[in-house]
């Protein structure tokens, strides 16, 4: 579905105070919330040569046209991006392109929370692609009952990504991780996962092992030995 414009009873448009520009043009999901749909023609069609942290790179003097931006950091290493999201459209355009942000989702969140931060992190995404930049839309939920919507708005057979800093650590955090990374391969069916962190676990080990699944390094030794893993 599309949304369309509200206009007030003399016909003059009603200011923009919930960033609606982000969505600008967008399919939104059906199952409830209405999250942007990332089209397929905004998503990257290979895989990064290298990934670096939004915070490391928009300080770089380094030429980052072959990198793709990440933010798989503290919220508010990027928050700047959420207040502002046109001012950063420039330096996007010189990257490689971005994955899409992560702006963080825990399940003991209150789900309106949740579905917030799913809500910014896919329209951000959304607006970028319709930038011209190129996307990798970034797979980060909440609950279970939040993953069929937010799947809705990701196209199948395409390239996305996940962070595992944080969320890997204890054998219940990798569990809850199989699940969805489970839900992801069998609903999705992506052409590659990129992976930035680590899927270290006897239980995530047959992920590691499966080629479709890409590591990236940790950015202190991608700065020194480049930035891809081979499987």
């Amino acid at each position: 579905m599309k949304h369309i414009n509200y206009y007030s009873a003399s016909t003059e448009a009603v200011e923009d105070s919930f960033d609606a520009f982000l969505v600008e043009n967008a399919d939104f999901t059906t199952l409830g919330e209405e999250y942007p749909i990332i089209p397929e023609t905004m998503i990257a069609k290979s895989l990064p040569d290298k990934i670096l942290p939004f915070e490391k790179a928009i300080s770089s003097r380094e030429d980052l046209s072959k990198t793709f931006i990440c933010f798989y950091s503290k919220d508010k290493t990027f928050e700047r991006i959420r207040r502002t999201p046109a001012n950063y459209v420039n330096f996007f355009r010189k990257t490689a392109g971005i994955i899409g942000p992560d702006f963080s989702i825990h399940t003991d969140m209150p789900v309106i929370k949740q579905k917030s931060q799913i809500n910014d992190n896919l329209s951000l995404t959304y607006y970028y692609g319709s930038k011209g930049i190129p996307v990798i839309p970034n797979l980060r939920c909440g609950i279970n009952e939040l993953i069929p919507e937010f799947f809705e708005a990701i196209p199948k057979s395409c390239i996305v990504a996940i962070g595992t800093h944080g969320f890997v650590k204890y054998y219940e955090q990798q569990y809850e991780w199989y699940c969805f990374l489970e839900k992801i391969l069998e609903q999705l069916n992506p052409s590659h996962v990129v992976v930035y962190g680590t899927l270290r676990g006897t239980i995530l080990k047959s992920f590691k092992d499966d080629p479709r699944f890409v590591l990236y390094e940790p950015w202190l030794d991608s700065h020194r030995r480049g930035n891809r893993h081979a499987n």
